[in-house]
């Protein structure tokens, strides 16, 4: 064995060691914007289906809040809040959390969405 050989023993051990951390970091930051993503089509979902019962007409606002709950609660997810506000536009916004899988990121999302109310015009009146 020369003296190169010598130098060289355990370089391999060291680059897995310094490899290994920094891929599997990349693998979980994978993980934790799908869930990220995940959550927030939930989130998403929830806000749609909310302003679109809230605006029907003969319902309110608990009606659109009521249906996020479900929505969220089917989905499996946590629901951190929800608002729904009625008028001539339902506006919704549903807030989601994010389970953690890496550090720093963002523990909830939160969707907008809106949607005009529906109005009964009766037919002399079109």
């Amino acid at each position: 064995m020369n003296i190169d050989e010598r130098r060289d023993r355990g370089e391999g051990v060291v680059g897995y060691v310094v490899l290994v951390p920094v891929a599997l970091f990349m693998v979980m930051l994978g993980v934790q914007a799908a869930v990220y993503f995940h959550a927030a089509n939930i989130a998403q979902h929830a806000g749609a289906r909310a302003v679109a019962v809230a605006a029907r007409s003969g319902t309110g606002a608990a009606a659109g809040e009521a249906e996020a709950r479900t929505v969220v609660h089917d989905s499996g997810s946590t629901l951190v809040g929800v608002t729904v506000d009625g008028g001539d536009v339902v506006r919704a916004s549903v807030t989601v959390r994010v389970s953690q899988v890496v550090p720093l990121f963002p523990s909830s999302v939160t969707r907008r969405a809106v949607a005009p109310k529906e109005r009964f015009v009766p037919e002399d009146q079109r």
